[in-house]
């Protein structure tokens, strides 16, 4: 699934409290997405104020492993 990047996102991105412009992108495109039940990223510290559960890629690979 390929989430549309609007200008809303751009401005909450541009405002946020994120060291990472792009990191602030994927945020606030789940946020607006609203289906997203996890980010899996290599950059955690970057994410320390998410809503949403962000996890390391091993992380992510172990429990999709352990739900088949």
């Amino acid at each position: 699934y390929v989430q549309e990047t609007n200008r809303d996102i751009l401005k909450k991105a541009l405002r946020s409290d994120f060291n990472d412009f792009e990191d602030a992108i994927q945020y606030y495109s789940a946020i607006q997405l609203g289906e997203i039940d996890i980010i899996t990223t290599r950059n955690l510290k970057d994410f320390k104020k998410s809503e949403i559960p962000v996890l390391s890629p091993s992380t992510t690979n172990k429990l999709l492993l352990k739900d088949m």
